[in-house]
């Protein structure tokens, strides 16, 4: 799973790969003989220079998208003119969004897979559930060799609660994973001295 995300994230990468500037001039010289204009602001000399300045870093894939928008009229305030290099880069990299959203979604999904694999948690349903409980009673081991007593076994959240209300020792713990209620060493030392 790991290398088929991988796999993904690359192609992502790969169509937000900078334009450069010949991606760029070949787009522009396209919508100029597809009849597109070039607008009042921008000085023809220098026309292909701007747009390449305003357009060589960003995502190639959204400079094609907006390009293919463009000539297909796709925007509708720019029909007859072509938009303004930054207007332009504003579009190209709006295009490019969702896949910037894809490529942070599967990353994140590829780092969760990798710390899964550090941790030795399988995939699948149960699979928390069950080093919650080798974390329980890892917990548990602890907690009596520093003292505490196991008090008494309690099935289920419930059964904690209600458990609670009738009274327990001061700091008591209950580790729900294994359903059992652990009480402090002063607790027993209190119940020795009530005895």
């Amino acid at each position: 799973m790991s290398s088929t995300l991988q796999s993904e994230i690359t192609a992502l990468t790969e169509k937000l790969s900078p334009s450069g500037a010949c991606e760029v001039a070949r787009c522009i010289n396209a919508l100029l003989d597809a009849g597109l204009m070039i607008p009042s602001a921008v000085s023809e000399n220098d026309a292909i220079d701007l747009y390449r300045e305003a357009l060589s870093g960003t995502p190639i894939d959204g400079l094609r998208k907006a390009f293919i928008k463009l000539k297909r009229g796709g925007y509708s305030k720019y029909l007859a003119f072509l938009p303004n290099p930054s207007e332009l880069a504003a579009l190209a990299n709006g295009e490019a969004q969702s896949l910037r959203d894809d490529r942070a979604r599967i990353s994140e999904r590829a780092r969760m897979v990798r710390e899964n694999a550090q941790m030795n948690i399988r995939s699948g349903k149960y699979a928390l559930l069950k080093n919650l409980g080798d974390d329980a009673r890892r917990k548990a081991e602890e907690l009596s060799l520093d003292g505490w007593y196991l008090f008494e076994t309690c099935p289920s959240q419930e059964a904690w609660v209600g458990r609670v209300k009738k009274g327990l020792p001061v700091g008591a713990i209950f580790l729900y994973a294994i359903g059992e209620i652990w009480a402090p060493p002063a607790a027993a030392m209190a119940g020795r001295a009530a005895a």
